[in-house]
């Protein structure tokens, strides 16, 4: 596959996998940065801005760096960005995010990364039914809409007394209008008072999907207004939403009790049975999925990790397979093409946080050591975490040309 556009001086740095024969870059750098890593956020976060001039990646000490998109160039460190702040990039001003508090707050900013001067979105303090609630989160897993209208949130509070957070319930905020356009209280949930593991508009906006544990509610979609809703038929917390061949609201997801990567259309509930998961009797691994590439309908990003002999002994997998530790991208159709993209290469005790020889921030905070591979709205790029084996965590990038998908 070609290179992306970059700086003749970058171009002699790619290396070539071998096997996918794609160009591999380095697109961050932990030595200038604190911690010891510094990588994008997570598969269902976009990092690219509107027009792929630029990203943005955090650090081991939750500081979060804006760079060059084509040179890999680090620009700026965001001062206003803190920890696990959700930034959200603008879906169509690329020098525009939004952003809230450590941790969620009551208000949400939209933050100029050029000029770095921001002001706020929306201020949910008194426009709830929930007084009490401090912070509005999607838990940091979750996007707007594709145009970025539409963002649904988890209305909580922290007590600082029993550190625990109470939870009060969900809400839809038209960004655009400025107006709170649904809410859901908690004693109205699947199971009253459950806390979600995440919460996200669909691509087009007309959905909301909530993940809870499987015993407390499991997964459902929801319309706009979170006045109806339907069950999904797993309870995966590795999925994301994504945009079906004819830009339908598809929820994608790996339903480990069937083998099947699949996708559920959420307009007419149909489910499509994408590929088998499992290459061999007891084999297993865990996977992420980006669909953020909403400009190529049709299309998701998967990667891979954590291959296991079986559950039980919790071994490596006694041998490499062509699924295991890989990047790759899947047709959202029954019976569509699956492309191979890129090998990860990062050191399996950094990811499994159990080994003496583990990496020092991965027992804290393992998911930082996954790839979690995540796409460009338009698909030309495709951003992963790796180490090569060793060292610290840092972003590759890989770059797709135009004929790459259809």
């Amino acid at each position: 596959m070609e290179k992306p556009a970059v700086a003749d001086d970058l171009k002699k740095s790619a290396a070539l996998d071998p096997v996918n024969k794609t160009f591999i870059y380095r697109a961050t750098d932990a030595s200038k940065a604190e911690g010891s890593f510094v990588r994008h956020d997570n598969s269902r976060k976009q990092a690219f801005n509107a027009d792929n001039t630029r990203f943005i990646a955090r650090d081991g000490q939750g500081a979060w760096y804006l760079y060059d998109a084509a040179t890999f160039k680090l620009i700026k460190k965001l001062g206003e960005l803190k920890g696990n702040c959700e930034p959200i990039w603008h879906a169509s001003n690329p020098n525009l995010l939004h952003f809230t508090l450590r941790d969620g707050g009551t208000t949400w900013w939209t933050y100029n990364v050029e000029t770095e001067k921001g002001e706020v979105m929306f201020d949910f303090s008194g426009r709830t039914p929930w007084s009490q609630a401090t912070s509005f989160s999607t838990k940091g897993r979750s996007m707007t809409s594709a145009d970025g209208r539409y963002l649904a949130l988890i209305a909580t509070r922290h007590d600082e007394a029993t550190r625990t957070r109470n939870v009060y319930g969900l809400v839809v905020l038209d960004v655009k209008d400025k107006r709170i356009v649904g809410t859901l209280d908690a004693k109205n949930f699947p199971r009253p008072g459950a806390s979600p593991d995440y919460v996200s508009a669909s691509p087009s906006g007309r959905h909301v999907v909530v993940s809870w544990p499987g015993d407390a509610g499991g997964t459902r979609v929801y319309t706009r207004d979170l006045k109806d809703s339907f069950e999904l038929p797993t309870t995966s917390k590795h999925a994301d939403m994504a945009y079906g061949p004819q830009k339908q609201d598809y929820y994608v997801f790996a339903d480990y009790s069937k083998n099947q990567l699949s996708a559920t259309d959420l307009d007419s509930h149909e489910r499509i049975d994408l590929r088998s998961l499992y290459p061999a009797n007891g084999e297993n691994y865990t996977l992420d999925i980006s669909g953020q590439a909403y400009d190529k309908p049709g299309w998701a990003v998967v990667s891979t990790y954590g291959e296991k002999k079986d559950d039980v002994s919790d071994e490596a997998a006694p041998q490499e397979r062509a699924e295991y530790r890989k990047v790759w991208l899947v047709e959202l159709k029954a019976g569509g093409q699956a492309l191979s993209v890129a090998n990860v290469r990062t050191n399996a005790s950094a990811i499994g946080g159990s080994s003496k020889d583990a990496a020092p921030q991965a027992v804290s905070d393992p998911d930082f050591f996954k790839p979690q591979a995540s796409a460009s709205r338009d698909l030309s790029r495709i951003v992963f975490a790796d180490n090569f084996g060793q060292g610290p965590i840092e972003s590759y990038m890989v770059g797709l040309p135009s004929w790459a998908v259809r």
